[in-house]
């Protein structure tokens, strides 16, 4: 599969490979949960997105809200000014990067694309400011629909947004009804990534449901799939007492399954371990 991006002068993604194209996530907040302050201004966000794709990852997420259980809703205007110089300083230094940008806001998405950004990450599926989805056309931008109920102050504290009869099957309906709307506000079906969204409004075993699920869920969407496993509360079980920043080789784990279903990317914060993860699981695969 080729993921088209707006941006003629850079290498459409080809998410074709044997294993899945890596993204590096850039927190640029204060309170993200693993990751929060680590990079206080924009020059040493730069810096860490192009360490990143010195190690081999496809593309940076880069993020200017937190969107961990209980956070606060950030101000259009902050994400703006913590997103655009990191933007426009990764491109000064590598112009054929490919830059996603985690937002939920029209505004931010905007300044974004204007300043060479090439997809939009939405964790609401472009629910939740009503001009997303026209402004993601209107630049020909490309997009991930994240799967979330409710949003990230009550999607743990409300019970029924994690009730779910079948997790998966609901996930994939959710999902290709956001892909019927994305489409008919004019964004390329190309152009397009589906995210089940792990660890937003859904208990930990139902996110091992949909990372056991993968294969299903590439078989019925039809589109390639982007998910973000890395370092989230779902994996505690299994390094019980760690912090966020310790779930790395849990997270390895994880990666290796989704890796074998097919999954077309993977969002991590440890590229490095990620790029030697799958570049092992590839050669065992032959």
């Amino acid at each position: 599969m080729i993921l088209k991006l707006r941006n003629k002068t850079k290498p459409q993604l080809d998410l074709s490979g044997p294993v899945p194209a890596v993204f590096g996530i850039v927190n640029l907040t204060p309170d993200s949960f693993s990751d929060g302050g680590r990079y206080p201004d924009a020059g040493s966000a730069v810096e860490e997105a192009l360490r990143m794709f010195e190690a081999g990852a496809a593309g940076v997420d880069l993020g200017a809200e937190s969107t961990r259980p209980g956070a606060a809703e950030v101000p259009a205007e902050v994400e703006t000014a913590r997103l655009v110089p990191v933007i426009r300083g990764i491109l000064e230094r590598k112009p054929d990067a490919v830059i996603s940008v985690d937002t939920r806001k029209a505004a931010p998405a905007r300044a974004s694309l204007e300043a060479g950004a090439d997809i939009i990450n939405d964790v609401s599926g472009l629910t939740f400011d009503p001009a997303m989805a026209a402004t993601v056309a209107e630049f020909d931008g490309a997009v991930v629909l994240m799967h979330m109920r409710g949003t990230p102050q009550t999607m743990r504290s409300q019970a029924e947004l994690m009730h779910y009869e079948n997790v998966v099957t609901e996930v994939a309906d959710a999902l290709e009804n956001l892909q019927a709307n994305a489409i008919a506000a004019g964004i390329r079906s190309d152009a397009i990534m589906l995210d089940p969204g792990l660890g937003f409004a859904k208990t930990p075993e139902q996110d091992f449901a949909l990372v056991r699920e993968a294969a299903y869920l590439r078989q019925r969407l039809h589109t390639p799939l982007f998910y973000g496993p890395s370092r989230k509360s779902f994996l505690s079980s299994l390094c019980p007492g760690k912090k966020a920043a310790e779930r790395d080789h849990a997270t390895m784990g994880i990666l290796c399954a989704l890796a074998a279903a097919g999954v077309e990317v993977l969002r991590v914060h440890n590229v490095p371990m990620a790029m030697d993860c799958l570049k092992a699981f590839s050669k065992a695969r032959g």
